[in-house]
C-alpha cells in the first residue's frame, strides 16, 4: 500500500478513537428520545400500561432503529482492502480502502426502485384518478394545495398496493 493510503488509514483510525466519551451524540439522542417517548407513551396509555412496561416497549422499538443505523454504519465504514466483504469472490477486491460492503448502497437503491415499481403496477388503474385530481387543482388555481394532494395520494397509493399484494405489505406497513 502506498504511503498516502497508510496516512489515510491512520487518519481514519485517529478520528474513530476520538469520540465524545463513552456515549456519543447518537447515543445521547436515543436516550433522550427513550425518556421522552417512554413518558409520553405511559401518559397516553395509563389505564393499559405500567410505567416500566411502557419504557421497555419504547426501548425495544428505539433499540431496533438504533441497531439498523449501527448496522448500516458498519457496512458503509471505510476499511482496508483485506477487510472488504466480497461475497465469496463474486466481486473483485479493491486496491484502495473502500466500504466494507462496497455495493450495499446501490443494492438498497434498486430495492427501493423495485418496491416503487410494484406499487405503480398494483395502482395502475388509480393513476388516471390521481392525475385528474392534480390537474383539477392546478386548473382551478389551487396550486398551493398540490403538496397536500401529493402526500395524500402517495399514502393512498401505498395503502392500495399493500392491500393488493401480500408480498409488499410488510415493507409498506413498516412505514406507518
Amino acid at each position: 500500500m502506498s504511503t498516502a493510503g497508510m496516512q489515510f488509514l491512520a487518519a481514519l483510525q485517529g478520528t474513530a478513537t476520538s469520540g465524545d466519551g463513552p456515549l456519543g451524540t447518537m447515543e445521547i439522542v436515543f436516550l433522550v428520545l427513550w425518556a421522552l417517548f417512554g413518558t409520553l407513551y405511559f401518559s397516553a396509555y395509563k389505564r393499559d400500561e405500567s410505567l416500566p412496561m411502557s419504557y421497555v416497549k419504547v426501548g425495544c422499538l428505539l433499540g431496533f432503529v438504533y441497531g439498523v443505523i449501527v448496522l448500516f454504519d458498519w457496512m458503509q465504514a471505510v476499511v482496508p482492502p483485506e477487510e472488504v466483504i466480497t461475497f465469496g469472490g463474486l466481486l473483485s477486491t479493491p486496491e484502495v480502502p473502500t466500504a466494507r460492503i462496497p455495493f450495499m448502497g446501490a443494492a438498497f437503491t434498486w430495492f427501493i426502485v423495485a418496491i416503487l415499481a410494484l406499487v405503480l403496477f398494483y395502482a395502475r388503474r388509480k393513476i388516471t384518478t390521481v392525475g385528474g385530481v392534480v390537474l383539477s387543482a392546478w386548473d382551478r388555481g389551487h396550486w398551493y394545495m398540490l403538496p397536500v394532494i401529493f402526500i395524500l395520494m402517495t399514502v393512498g397509493l401505498l395503502l392500495v398496493a399493500a392491500a393488493a399484494s401480500p408480498v409488499l405489505s410488510p415493507f409498506i406497513y413498516t412505514l406507518f
